[in-house]
């Protein structure tokens, strides 16, 4: 069982630089109209002066501002990421660290693009353990340096970004249904490796760099179907209150779209914003959420469900009751 939390403030962090379709006609053979067809994005921001640890501590502090809640009652802070700078210290432990928090328990967790859901779990799950009043969830993702800028089939789809929300403990709870999931990638569906590293008794001589490789029409097959299993499942959780809107997984828009039509459910039951941002793994559904809610989309009282995919394979999935004041309110 999860504790009792709501989301208490949600913040992201974009970079300035955006790179639209029509720019990449100039680094591999691709168009806009190819782009725009295959997976609905047009542009994607890209980080230039940006790292991942600074996205990521700019969006904490302003979802923690936002909040209102105090920086000292912060017990708990869960990052994700596979694009971080530094294997250590941890994302977590630097925003800790920008926030001038003295001490609160801090890690990381690593789930490809559901790393978000995943940390979201683990956060809200811990906070009765430790006796948590406030955590902070953030994602934060440069996927531009992991991208071969050379290979039209990957570079188009990705971009850089960050998102945050802080978890209060609160009278009853408004994140529920959790469900986690992976299998094994048997096939290197989707895979990332660290650059080769040589020591005085292992020597390699490989000076490969290394991008994100991915098999397009596995990634498809596997995506529509985990994306549909876990909101059927998280429907059936909801009981008799069900979810009326869904904020999934920002990886491309036809993958959504496959599964709109298959469960027969609108489109305006569905968040998008990939148009804009391309897919940036695990930070998808925390800029989502503030973008949702920054344009009214999402309003106090709605019942919403979050729901990822990525490698690993795993999958995942929430619903939240979200009690954030309106927008305009």
């Amino acid at each position: 069982m999860l504790a009792n939390v709501t989301i208490a403030g949600v913040a992201s962090s974009i970079p300035k630089k955006v790179v639209t379709n029509t720019e990449l006609e100039s680094l591999v053979e691709t168009s806009d109209e190819w782009i725009t067809k295959r997976t609905g994005i047009h542009a994607r921001h890209i980080a230039v002066e940006e790292t991942a640890v600074s996205m990521a501590a700019d969006s904490a502090t302003k979802a923690l501002a936002m909040s209102g809640v105090s920086r000292d009652s912060v017990g708990l802070i869960v990052a994700c990421t596979i694009t971080g700078e530094d294997l250590t210290p941890s994302i977590a432990s630097s925003v800790q660290k920008a926030l001038d928090i003295s001490t609160c328990a801090a890690f990381d967790v690593s789930a490809g693009c559901t790393g978000f859901i995943y940390a979201l779990v683990t956060a809200a799950s811990l906070m009765d353990t430790l006796d948590v009043e406030t955590a902070i969830v953030v994602a934060s993702e440069k996927m531009s340096n992991y991208t071969d800028w050379s290979d039209r089939s990957t570079c188009v789809l990705f971009g850089d970004g960050a998102g945050a929300v802080v978890l209060q403990r609160s009278d009853k709870p408004r994140v529920q249904f959790p469900i986690l999931n992976a299998a094994p990638d048997t096939g290197d569906v989707i895979v990332l490796k660290k650059d080769a590293r040589s020591t005085p008794f292992a020597p390699s001589d490989d000076t490969t760099k290394e991008y994100i490789r991915m098999k397009g029409a596995d990634v498809f097959t596997y995506a529509v179907g985990v994306l549909e299993d876990t909101l059927k499942r998280l429907y059936a959780l909801c009981g008799d209150k069900p979810y009326t809107k869904v904020i999934p997984h920002q990886a491309n828009e036809k993958i959504i779209d496959y599964v709109m039509r298959t469960m027969s459910m609108s489109r305006d039951a569905f968040f998008l914003n990939i148009a804009s941002y391309a897919n940036t793994s695990s930070a998808t559904i925390p800029i989502a959420l503030c973008d949702a809610w920054e344009a009214g989309w999402l309003r106090r009282g709605d019942r919403v469900a979050l729901a990822g995919f990525g490698s690993g394979l795993t999958s995942g999935g929430v619903v939240i009751d979200w009690d954030l004041p309106n927008k305009t309110e």
